[in-house]
């Protein structure tokens, strides 16, 4: 009798908590697995990923540093069905391929590393339109990465929205709270007239007051919030659109460390080694159109002791977390990922979830000559119930 009493009340314990809770009840799980059947020119490991649907057609692009090149691969089966290899130099150069973004199968963009320009192409490869434009004061040029704190431009009609980073000092360690805050998150260039304007967006006032961080950040575009993440920032920051005030939401992870590490001024090169790969810290933030949801990764405190562990962390980053807040950056839960299975810096979202790459090196099915992903959607534990 007692068992009993004590497992109904178990029950509706849990049943009533259904409600307190019901936002942080959500975790990842497994659906698929897919394969890009990459060549011999290929590494597993990409520095730039884009998945682009039309209709039932699905596609991954794939940027190849080592042939300045922007793959198109084919899904379900991942076969490669076009390559486009840009030349550096010359009346067809483009310089060294950087960065792309798929607007349309028409509408590519491509970036290279250096400069004030950019390229507009077709799947064809061909050159459509060049753009240069004035780096603004204070800011570097354009900044568009696939994979590190990723933040992929905006198109509305002819004008574009970009990621720009403070180049107000010399040196990352003499950056203060005052210069930081000043600085803006981005800039928006028509592509008619060339002409620039900085956002309003600023770096949150207080990110460096109790001392220096890293201030790297990654920002999407939802429904209806402009989104960023912060390297050293619990929080997310959001707001309606470019020319409306950022307002602060908790998007703290249960994995991390309460109190974020700081970056040291001075010491042994390893220490700020540690600091930046090894330490509680943010990553990319990722938006997923399909379900309205965001990804957030994070990385909790790592125990390292030599530069050859720490340097490991480079390419292999051990274990994360992906936080998945829905559109209007509730928290409805998040999955620990041990180290030594997946690389967290290849992932996509397509229209089956969220694409974690499975060629960590530590992982016994790595295989060179495919580029693998495991397919994660979210699922409600409630509905064990």
């Amino acid at each position: 009798m007692n068992s009993l009493i004590l497992i109904s009340l178990l029950f509706f314990c849990a049943c009533g908590q259904q409600n307190v809770e019901e936002n942080k009840n959500y975790g990842l799980e497994s659906i698929d697995n897919i394969a890009l059947k990459i060549d011999e020119t290929t590494p597993n490991f990409s520095m730039g990923l884009q998945y682009f649907a039309d209709g039932d057609q699905e596609w991954v692009f794939n940027i190849n540093w080592n042939t300045n090149s922007l793959q198109m691969y084919e899904l379900p089966h991942g076969n490669l069905v076009k390559t486009m290899v840009f030349e550096k130099e010359g009346d067809q150069g483009i310089g060294g391929l950087m960065g792309f973004h798929i607007h349309t199968l028409d509408s590519i963009f491509l970036f290279t590393q250096h400069g004030d320009s950019f390229v507009l192409v077709d799947t064809a490869g061909s050159i459509k339109e060049r753009f240069r434009y004035e780096v603004p004061k204070n800011h570097t040029n354009a900044f568009v990465h696939n994979v590190s704190y990723v933040t992929p431009p905006i198109i509305r009609g002819k004008e574009i929205f970009f990621k720009t980073r403070p180049a107000v000092v010399s040196n990352y360690l003499e950056m203060t709270d005052e210069l930081l805050s000043t600085s803006s998150l981005g800039f928006k260039l028509d592509m008619g007239s060339l002409e620039l304007d900085l956002l309003p967006h600023r770096y949150p006032k207080g990110y460096l007051e109790n001392g220096l961080r890293r201030f790297e950040n990654s920002r999407a575009q939802g429904k209806s919030k402009v989104v960023y993440s912060f390297f050293g920032d619990h929080n997310l920051y959001w707001a309606d659109d470019f020319d409306t005030p950022l307002k602060a939401v908790d998007g703290r992870s249960e994995f991390l460390n309460e109190r974020l590490p700081l970056l040291p001024k001075e010491g042994v090169p390893i220490e700020s080694q540690k600091y930046s790969f090894a330490s509680s810290r943010y990553d990319n933030l990722i938006y997923d159109p399909f379900k309205d949801v965001f990804y957030r990764f994070a990385f909790p405190d790592l125990e390292v002791e030599s530069e050859e562990e720490v340097r490991a962390l480079r390419s292999n980053p051990g274990p994360f977390v992906v936080m998945v807040f829905d559109g209007d950056l509730n928290i409805l839960g998040e999955t620990y990922f041990e180290g030594g299975k997946y690389l967290p810096m290849n992932a996509f979202v397509g229209q089956k979830g969220l694409y974690l790459s499975t060629n960590n090196p530590d992982n016994s099915d790595n295989q060179e000559d495919l580029m693998g992903f495991e397919v994660f959607s979210f699922a409600s534990f409630l509905e064990a119930f």
